[in-house]
């Protein structure tokens, strides 16, 4: 049993039986107090009995794949919360059970993968991913490096390679891994948006643009795409250009703050300087706002708030 199922076992334990829960149906009630007493088969056996004659009720196959998941049944428990979800899609309770058990089941599987093939591309990537979140850069380097190793057409390892490194600010490399995936297969929003973040901290504005171009062709929501873009070309002068992506980044993602900096900047280079303060006086209010005690009125001027 892992340390998850152990932390799943003592959480359902510790629960409190619900008063709506008691009051659904006798049935559920009897399940419920069978549970609470420790008696997860019983419990499901009950619950099982109610689902016959009542299939529809929700909260009883819940208190099922909960008795179930007491025993350590977890893809029997799995299916039953999918039912629920299928007929409640926002049912909170299956939505937490159900994220619990997809923990579960993704480590069984994962130490399966490490125990039938622990030397595969895919085994050295999911250990890179976890030396990673472990913030351990040096390990991760180095099982993608395997990963590639084994496989030398990983797209993925050299993805995770080039993104590894430009957030060393190791550019240079970054784009070396970035250009291996993108001969690998085919372009995709990773790749693209990747290079043109490297070149654009390297100053190479123009090949910036032409990246970055690509990127938010591949994934025309993305508002860090076109940001970047906008970025790219404002630092290249070419402020009319950029207008219409810093834009299209801030109908995406209002409350990005660097947006409204340049399209004020754009502005006022370009010698309009109402637009500019209108810009310069969001960005004002949003900081404002993000001060305790001071709310922005209508104008951008702050208002202290009065004491309750």
């Amino acid at each position: 049993m892992t340390h998850l199922t152990r932390f799943v076992l003592c959480g359902l334990l510790g629960l409190a039986a619900s008063a709506s829960a008691l009051a659904e149906s006798p049935g559920l009630a009897e399940c419920t107090r069978a549970f609470y007493r420790g008696e997860f088969a019983q419990a499901a056996q009950l619950a099982e009995t109610q689902l016959r004659s009542h299939p529809n009720a929700v909260p009883t196959r819940v208190m099922l794949a909960r008795a179930q998941l007491a025993q350590g049944q977890f893809q029997p428990a799995f299916e039953e919360l999918r039912k629920v979800l299928k007929a409640d899609p926002n049912n909170t309770d299956a939505l937490y059970y159900l994220s619990l058990i997809s923990r579960e089941l993704s480590q069984r599987e994962y130490q399966r993968l490490l125990t039938l093939a622990p030397d595969s591309d895919r085994a050295h990537q999911l250990l890179g991913e976890a030396a990673l979140a472990a913030e351990n850069p040096s390990e991760a380097e180095k099982e993608f490096q395997d990963a590639l190793r084994v496989n030398p057409h990983f797209v993925e390892a050299s993805i995770a390679l080039a993104e590894l490194k430009r957030s060393q600010s190791k550019f240079d490399e970054a784009i070396g891994y970035y250009a291996q995936a993108e001969r690998m297969g085919r372009l995709n929003y990773a790749i693209a948006y990747g290079l043109g973040a490297c070149y654009t901290y390297k100053k190479e504005y123009s090949q910036a643009a032409n990246w970055l171009r690509k990127a938010v062709a591949l994934v025309p929501d993305s508002a860090a795409g076109h940001f970047a873009l906008g970025n790219a070309l404002f630092q290249s002068g070419q402020l009319e250009a950029a207008i219409p992506e810093l834009k299209s980044s801030l109908q995406l993602e209002p409350r990005m703050k660097q947006a409204y900096f340049l399209l004020g900047r754009s502005y006022t280079k370009l010698g309009r300087p109402q637009e500019a303060q209108v810009m310069f006086q969001k960005l004002d209010q949003m900081n404002r706002s993000e001060v305790p005690g001071i709310k922005a009125t209508g104008d951008g001027a702050p208002e202290r708030e009065l004491p309750q």
